[in-house]
């Protein structure tokens, strides 16, 4: 199985460092991402379009591997295995007639590289509106859209009416995933899902899901967290230990004891000290962070989900009282977020620097 996100990042910096985190704690295989910030990785990762809209982007750690690429307005596609994925972006200002053009381009560049060796898939943001995919209203670019996605046997993938743009006045159904099986397959993509309890510093939500591979799929490796052997120092308390030191009895060893028997003992002894006055350390399978993760960021990030909802419940009444000042917060969790991020980053490289400086 190969995991998917799909995300537009608004063209947001804080947007796509989260979505870096994001990618590494949920062992995301291969990100479909529309509006980025700037180009991640190198030609081996990424593929984006000709107008620089929309991009694939292949994870270091991920064990898919881009085999072709290609690219047009609106549109970048990448082979990975035996699948292709298409990336797509049209902005919401655009007539009719140009929508209608992006359209024309994307299904000759689709007819042109896909065939009865390769499975299909096609996402990103539209901009249109249709009860297909989950929207409450319609319009002209939905009927082409779906004209399209009808014409090229593709199946729309979205499940129920969970919103993948929110403002605090409007919640739209604007990413679509398109998918078309090998013949004779029944399915190509699983667990489709808007990742709606997510901060993206976006306007839009992560989409996720999975993807079959043809042939024996690819096992994957757990990325749960353990309980790894160890604490973590950083958060060691002075004040915990002393009051455990003050509480404690020392260790009791007969005088017919083994050397393993004292070892033990005093093993134990130690541990339950350690406990006391720190967490344990978490390990993880794979890798789950980037290299300027923490703990508070981790905080300031639920901070600024909380914060997204209070303003998107107010925005929701009837009346403008309390509206600003959720707003405000709001706002406010989303700065302290970039803040964290952009001198947490700085940190990292400071400290990398430093230690390559004092590698003999």
């Amino acid at each position: 199985m190969i995991k998917v996100i799909q995300i537009n990042l608004n063209h947001c910096w804080t947007a796509q460092q989260l979505l870096m985190q994001t990618i590494s704690e949920r062992g995301i295989d291969v990100t479909i991402i529309s509006d980025y910030y700037k180009e991640i990785g190198d030609d081996q990762q990424w593929a984006s379009s000709a107008d620089s809209k929309c991009a694939i982007y292949i994870p270091t750690r991920s064990a898919a591997s881009i085999s072709d690429r290609g690219s047009g307005n609106g549109f970048a596609w990448t082979k990975v295995v035996r699948i292709l994925y298409y990336s797509c972006y049209i902005t919401p200002n655009c007539t009719l007639q140009e929508f209608d053009q992006f359209l024309v381009g994307l299904e000759a560049s689709i007819r042109g590289q896909s065939g009865p060796e390769a499975d299909l898939i096609v996402a990103g943001h539209f901009n249109s509106h249709s009860a297909e995919w989950g929207s409450t209203t319609a319009d002209a670019r939905g009927a082409l859209l779906s004209d399209f996605a009808s014409a090229l046997g593709l199946d729309v993938c979205n499940e129920g009416l969970t919103p993948t743009y929110r403002r605090v006045n409007a919640a739209l159904v604007i990413d679509v995933t398109f998918a078309r099986p090998l013949q004779g397959r029944r399915h190509l993509v699983h667990d489709w899902s808007v990742l709606a309890d997510q901060h993206t510093a976006s306007d839009h939500d992560y989409i996720e899901f999975t993807v079959t591979q043809s042939g024996t799929p690819r096992p994957r490796t757990s990325t749960r967290s353990t309980q790894s052997h160890g604490w973590s120092v950083k958060k060691l308390s002075i004040e915990k230990i002393q009051e455990h030191w003050n509480q404690a009895s020392l260790p009791h060893f007969h005088d017919n004891a083994t050397a393993k028997e004292h070892a033990e003992r005093l093993t134990g002894y130690l541990e339950t000290a350690c406990n006391a006055a720190m967490p344990h350390r978490t390990k993880f399978d794979n890798k789950k962070s980037v290299h300027w993760w923490s703990e508070e960021i981790a905080a300031l990030r639920r901070s600024a989900i909380a914060a997204r909802r209070r303003y998107q419940r107010a925005g929701r009444r009837a009346g403008m009282e309390g509206r600003g000042d959720a707003f405000e917060e709001y706002n406010n969790a989303r700065k302290t977020l970039r803040l964290t991020i952009r001198r947490a980053q700085e940190t990292s490289w400071r400290e990398l620097c430093k230690s390559v400086d004092d590698d003999p």
